[in-house]
């Protein structure tokens, strides 16, 4: 499977983003408030005719409502599959981008700037598109966009807390795959050139994606601390990033009870590093009920990607006193 054309580098927002494609009329830009400037910039470099459409910040655009509202818009400017959206934003605008793109008119062209690291190491990678209906990406297609244009210098930009956020991200790649990439956050924090981090980070998810596009085998390790941290996500109102540390701290615990993990202590210490959380305050009960439902349960019940060693995930069945005990020390 060839995916698509990511462009990692400085000032790259100055020239056109879109791959050239003699048909193209019109493009749609899908944004949101905190990026709408970045998404002008965009603008001015193209060619063609396009319109800028705002979606809302974070997880509440992220609905089957907000979708048909962009789709009516998509229609008023008369686009056809031979036009591109393109999505600038953080995740969640190329969540609902990514999805809104392969699935008006059967599929048109999608190409992603995002402007979060959240975004750019993982919502922008890998194909995954969705909306939330009554859980977390419940409703979604797996669709790629044609390229990918993440600007080191946008990123540098975001206040430190939106960049803590997309490092809890790119620490889950190493700890998956890449234990140099864990040593460079280990070492540099919050203070680590941007750069290489993201370089590695989207490494990993380009070469796990790459054997395993639908997610049947292999790319079930990139959901490292996502069974409770998507649960904790939604029960405590934290952002993606911040759920996910807290996440991966379960799996920590998981991990060194079901499969012996010796360095659950130093992922904590590295979290905390970070200026990520490592507890949160929620309800369990909605925090179980949140498990039950999620995506990566099968019919044997929740299963969880856990740690052998850093850069050896293994996913296992795991029972409920293990998850009691994950959960003991997340609770804040």
């Amino acid at each position: 499977m060839t995916g698509p054309d990511i462009q990692i580098g400085r000032e790259l927002l100055d020239r056109d983003v879109l791959p050239a494609r003699p048909d193209r009329a019109a493009v749609a830009i899908l944004t949101q408030p905190g990026a709408a400037h970045i998404a002008r910039m965009v603008q001015g470099a193209i060619g063609v005719r396009s319109e800028i459409l705002e979606v809302p910040d974070g997880e509440p655009a992220k609905s089957l409502p907000e979708a048909e509202r962009v789709y009516t818009e998509l229609n008023r400017l008369g686009l056809t599959r031979h036009d591109t959206v393109v999505c600038v934003g953080g995740g969640t605008v190329t969540d609902l981008g990514g999805f809104v793109a392969a699935t008006y008119l059967r599929g048109v062209e999608a190409v992603y700037v995002p402007t979060t690291v959240l975004g750019a190491v993982d919502a922008a990678i890998g194909g995954k598109t969705g909306v939330n209906v009554g859980g977390k990406n419940l409703v979604g297609v797996f669709a790629e966009p044609t390229r990918v244009v993440i600007d080191i210098g946008v990123l540098e930009e975001l206040p430190e807390d939106v960049r803590r956020e997309g490092l809890a991200e790119a620490l889950k790649a190493g700890l998956i795959a890449d234990p140099a990439l864990v040593e460079l956050l280990e070492h540099d924090g919050l203070g680590a050139d941007l750069e290489p981090i993201v370089r590695r980070a989207v490494a990993v998810k380009v070469d796990v994606v790459s054997g395993d596009f639908r997610e049947s085998g292999r790319r079930a390790i990139l959901n490292y601390g996502h069974t409770i941290g998507h649960a904790v996500e939604v029960a405590a109102g934290l952002g993606h990033g911040s759920a996910i540390a807290v996440g991966m701290v379960a799996a920590g615990v998981v991990s060194e009870l079901l499969v012996g993990f010796p360095d659950a202590a130093r992922q904590h210490h590295l979290i905390e590093h970070l200026g990520l959380p490592t507890t949160a305050t929620f309800d369990r009960a909605r925090v179980r009920d949140l498990i039950g439902l999620d995506k990566k349960r099968d019919t044997t019940g929740a299963r969880m990607v856990l740690l052998e060693r850093i850069g050896t995930p293994v996913v296992r069945p795991v029972g409920e006193a293990e998850l009691e005990q994950a959960l003991d020390e997340i609770t804040a």
